[in-house]
């Protein structure tokens, strides 16, 4: 069931005791001029707010700022969260299963114990974030630099989709394709599959 509500009415209601809001689009604020709320079209009125606990499992959250929020225990199963604004948020314990993060911003974010699996995070930028295990992810052109993520080789492990993605030693060297040192390109291979590090 899909049901829109505003980044407000979802404050007070979370602090009124709800925590269920399974299926819940949030909409953009038009003000009186016509400008859309936020920068970059982004839904804001989340940010450092306290959800610990909240069920937003299937939630359409496009392009929302949740940065510096506690989502500790959250569930977000499925949800989508394509271009969200996640920097330094706490999404600690989190179930992200089948979530899809595309192109969403997760830099200094903590996700220690988060359910990574299944998850779609390509293009998603997790620079200096607390990252864990992910396991049947897309990670196609994600950016790890600086993270906790389980080194490049980590990355591949557990049938990850890996192409292109910057893994957590952009300085650690690795083999090169067809001897050639010009290109920074490594393949990795696992589990039958070709994968491509760019470092």
């Amino acid at each position: 069931m899909v049901w829109k509500i505003t980044t407000d009415e979802l404050l007070a209601r979370y602090k009124a005791g709800e925590r269920n809001f399974a299926g819940v689009e949030l909409l953009r604020i038009v003000g009186e001029m016509g400008e859309i709320d936020g920068v970059d079209g982004q839904i804001t009125g989340l940010e450092g707010a306290d959800l610990r606990g909240i069920n937003l499992r299937g939630a359409n959250l496009e392009k929302v700022n949740l940065s510096g929020a506690d989502l500790t225990g959250a569930d977000l199963f499925g949800a989508y969260l394509g271009e969200a604004g996640l920097v330094k948020t706490i999404l600690r314990d989190v179930n992200l299963f089948s979530a899809n993060l595309s192109c969403a911003t997760l830099n200094g974010a903590d996700l220690t114990g988060a359910n990574l699996s299944q998850v779609n995070a390509s293009s998603a930028v997790f620079i200096g974030a607390k990252v864990g295990h992910f396991e049947y992810a897309d990670l196609t052109q994600a950016n790890f630099r600086d993270s906790t993520a389980n080194n490049a080789y980590g990355l591949c492990r557990s049938f990850n989709l890996i192409w292109r993605t910057i893994p957590t030693v952009a300085s650690k060297k690795v083999p090169t394709i067809n001897g050639d040192s010009s290109s920074s390109v490594a393949a990795i291979k696992g589990v039958g599959l070709i994968r491509e590090l760019t470092l």
